[in-house]
């Protein structure tokens, strides 16, 4: 089975630091996103990733070429959209895929998706969480029936899912559209849909608020996402230079840093290639051109 990573967003929302480093490039305490999410693809049994890309493409190409021939990489000249971003890969898909946003990171069991897709045999099965965002109402037996506007139930898309291949036959006549247009066209064409409610680890990178929230939940063993347990709240890149004593709660200091001898860090991020020579900083993610308070 392959899938397909969706991966070029702007992060408007995280701007002015993704103006510098591209969200699939974010380091979560050690790991970037795009690797978190393309090691557990890839250990689920996922022979190879398709990656559309378009904000800072040359780095994240640069990057995700390590991993050789188990990713397929699509520069799109023009943003196309969550569903039109589909259209990069009608060749590449064979079968049935897994589809995923880059900037959704989970503990979701992959296997049991598919499991579950290639039994009910629908046109898409969509993983569903309690969440803000577009809702859905699911009837009988799973099945989506109706896409019911921003708030009137407690499941949206998770940004997981998997897709018939006959799934490029029904796709909106345009060049740039939606994921949701994706799901209205499958109504149109009389289709079905499948929704799973799951109750897993979730995080959509969408702000620095959820940003600073997984770093806290992993370095205080809340969650683990198949990935290694920090033994301390604090992690100090080995590359970093971090002279200050004061560091309390969570602190995640990433690659390159420089912080001085008596400065404060409680529950913060430090970003790469950050020089912090004073202050105190508190539920903070810092770099040396943004102090966001998240809480």
């Amino acid at each position: 089975m392959k899938a397909i990573l969706l991966a070029a967003g702007q992060g408007t929302r995280l701007k002015p630091v993704t103006e510098l480093i591209p969200k699939p490039l974010l380091p979560i305490v050690d790991r970037r996103i795009i690797d978190i999410n393309l090691k557990r693809l890839l250990n689920a049994g996922v022979s190879c990733v398709g990656i559309n890309l378009f904000h800072k493409h040359e780095l994240i190409k640069n990057h995700v070429n390590t991993y050789d021939r188990n990713v397929h990489v699509v520069v799109e000249d023009v943003l196309k959209g969550t569903g039109g971003a589909l259209l990069n890969f009608k060749d590449f898909i064979d079968d049935d895929f897994i589809i995923q946003s880059a900037d959704v990171v989970s503990d979701i069991r992959y296997r049991e998706i598919v499991d579950f897709h290639k039994k009910h045999n629908p046109m898409a099965t969509l993983v569903m969480v309690r969440h803000q965002g577009t809702k859905f109402r699911i009837g009988a037996d799973n099945k989506i029936d109706r896409i019911l506007g921003y708030d009137s139930t407690p499941y949206t898309y998770a940004g997981i899912g998997v897709f018939s291949k006959k799934i490029f036959s029904i796709l909106p006549n345009s060049a740039v559209f939606t994921i949701v247009d994706v799901f209205r066209n499958i109504f149109r064409n009389k289709a079905s849909i499948a929704g799973i409610p799951a109750v897993i680890q979730w995080y959509n990178i969408n702000s620095y608020y959820d940003y600073w929230k997984i770093h806290s939940d992993l370095l205080h063993g809340r969650t683990a996402l198949d990935g290694p347990k920090y033994s301390s709240p604090i992690y100090i890149a080995p590359s970093s230079n971090v002279r200050s004593r004061a560091l309390h709660g969570f602190v995640s200091v990433a690659e390159n840093c420089d912080i001085a001898d008596g400065v404060h860090l409680e529950n913060s991020v430090v970003l790469p290639g950050t020089s912090i020579a004073s202050g105190r900083y508190q539920n903070c993610v810092i770099s040396n051109y943004i102090r966001i308070a998240v809480t």
